[in-house]
């Protein structure tokens, strides 16, 4: 490189390796290095050859290279537009190292840009980096072992060396710049399906929580307003008979049912405000109470239930022991809208690893109609065996078995510290 300082042909190199947005990367900083670059590059073509220090050959062949390396900004990287800027890269890099001795290395410049931006993009394929790499080392040597043939300029191995060291510099650029892009790339697809789980977590999230909102509501309604029905017919039958203290009786009852009821509600949506530990100990004597006091509210009503505890109760979760209560609350109420006046029997069976409730009643010979009957969807079991299914060796099996009616619900107990 007689003459040409080596500092150039570095400088734009780092030049030319301009972050990219669009296929070919063009950013507005990229597009200002690289018309500079051009500018330069230009300015030292056109004084050395006015110095004479560069032969009038190859001055067109390198203005061609120019113009192509200026066309490559202007030229939209889109659909089949990027067909001709692989082109002009192409021309970029022929021309370029064709002209590249004889301008005393001058012209690498616009090779290298070529090579960086071709093997650099992730959107271009290697291959055609690495193609205009060999076309680039070939013609780099090519034109200085011509020239030392015809004997028209000394040739030094230094300098044609220094020309191809240019070329792998290029190259290995580019290949360090499409791997760090790979890793940012990558780095943004997984922050956006981390993003992605989180956003699916949510409404999983929110889902369980409505879910979790209209089993409660359904559990509640069901009781408290399928024992308002009951209450207001017995009042009804008894103003009619002329019972009014009996009445009034049962129109408090019936109150304290409501507002019961009403409690129940606030208690389940001020759950999802403010969850509870759902593995926190429910102690044994509180479950127990709970259940009890479901099957007083039945038997209030005009029911009969045998209640028995088998085995040695201790404490659970708060959600197995959540999930008891309901399935209790909503079997007993099917019973009053299917089974009116039938007596129910529960058993609440502990063995060593799991707890299984069971609740039967006999079926009617004729089925009820209307009334508290009719007002029945189906959902109340099927949000029972939600219930249950989130819960460890949790099932719920309920069907007709003879003239009864039987559900079973149970799940492993485990351990409420746990």
């Amino acid at each position: 490189m007689h003459g040409f300082p080596a500092r150039l042909v570095t400088e734009g190199a780092r030049m030319t390796a301009y972050p990219r947005s669009s296929r070919l990367g063009r950013t507005g900083f990229g597009l200002a290095l690289n018309a500079f670059g051009i500018v330069v590059v230009s300015t030292y073509l056109i004084t050395e050859r006015i110095a004479g220090d560069i032969p009038a050959w190859p001055f067109p062949f390198a203005v061609v290279a120019m113009v192509a390396w200026l066309a490559v900004l202007f030229v939209p990287d889109a659909g089949r537009l990027v067909l001709l800027v692989r082109f002009l890269f192409f021309v970029m890099v022929v021309f370029g190292a064709l002209t590249a001795w004889p301008t005393n290395g001058l012209m690498i410049v616009p090779v290298v840009s070529a090579i960086l931006v071709t093997t650099g993009g992730l959107e271009e394929p290697a291959w055609l980096g690495y193609l205009y790499a060999l076309v680039a080392a070939g013609l780099v040597a090519a034109v200085p072992v011509a020239v030392a043939i015809t004997g028209s300029d000394a040739v030094t191995v230094e300098g044609i060396l220094s020309l191809e060291f240019a070329v792998a510099i290029a190259v290995l650029g580019g290949v360090n710049r499409r791997q760090s892009r790979a890793r940012q790339e990558a780095a943004v697809e997984l922050a956006e399906s981390a993003a992605s789980v989180r956003e699916e977590q949510a409404k999983a999230a929110t889902l369980a929580a409505r879910q979790s909102l209209a089993r409660d509501m359904h559990d509640v309604l069901a009781h408290s307003l399928g024992g308002l029905v009951i209450q207001l017919d017995a009042v009804d039958a008894q103003l009619e008979a002329g019972k009014t203290d009996a009445a009034l009786a049962r129109l408090h009852d019936a109150r304290s049912m409501a507002a019961s009821g009403l409690a129940e509600a606030r208690r389940a949506v001020e759950a999802l405000r403010s969850p509870t530990d759902a593995v926190a100990p429910v102690a044994s004597a509180d479950l127990g109470a709970s259940l009890i006091d479901l099957v007083d509210a039945h038997e209030r009503l005009g029911g009969h239930v045998d209640f028995e505890q088998v085995g040695s109760p201790r404490d659970v979760p708060e959600t197995l022991a959540t999930a008891l209560r309901r399935a209790l609350q909503e079997s007993l109420s099917n019973a009053r809208k299917h089974a009116p006046g039938e007596p129910v029997t529960v058993r609440i069976t502990w063995e060593d690893e799991r707890v299984e409730l069971r609740v039967s009643n006999p079926m009617p010979k004729v089925e009820a109609a209307g009334g508290l009957a009719a007002s029945g969807s189906g959902r109340g079991l099927a949000g029972m065996r939600e219930r249950f299914a989130e819960l460890p060796g949790g099932e719920v099996a309920a069907r007709r078995d003879g003239g009864e009616f039987t559900v079973r619900a149970g799940a492993v107990v485990g351990s409420a510290n746990e």
